[in-house]
């Protein structure tokens, strides 16, 4: 009995939490989320053509940019997304920003061997709305 009451002396309770399984769990998730969110970059990949021109600099902070795929399809960003439309919306959505600020700046990024009559439909909407200050993007 004297043997029992001191081994139960002798027993301590461990009431505290061991992190260091936590920390090294969540630095593993750190570099994870480090390695995979350059890779994670959204966007639509356009082989713009290539030419000789300067890089213009522009007045405004945020151009109107719009995509023109290889297959004809348009594509602006909206809310950090890019998103397909169509003639009509982006004459709708022109119409509305050109109204806001008639100095806009347009920036058109169309594939190379991207259809001409796309883009030809895109400046004809564009011109038709009062852009008066737009350009195709190139790559040097």
């Amino acid at each position: 009995m004297l043997l029992g009451n001191r081994l139960q002396g002798k027993k301590k309770i461990i009431n505290e939490i061991n992190v260091v399984p936590y920390v090294d769990v969540m630095l593993v998730l750190l570099v994870i989320f480090m390695v995979v969110t350059p890779l994670a970059v959204q966007g639509l990949d356009i082989n713009l053509p290539k030419t000789e021109a300067k890089e213009i600099e522009l007045e405004n902070n945020l151009p109107f940019v719009i995509d023109v795929s290889e297959d004809g399809n348009y594509f602006i960003e909206e809310d950090n997304e890019v998103v397909q439309v169509s003639i009509g919306f982006l004459e709708d959505r022109f119409s509305r920003v050109i109204s806001l600020n008639p100095e806009v700046e347009v920036i058109i990024r169309g594939d190379g061997a991207a259809d001409y009559q796309s883009i030809a439909e895109l400046l004809a909407v564009l011109q038709s709305n009062g852009a008066n200050n737009f350009s195709l993007a190139t790559q040097p």
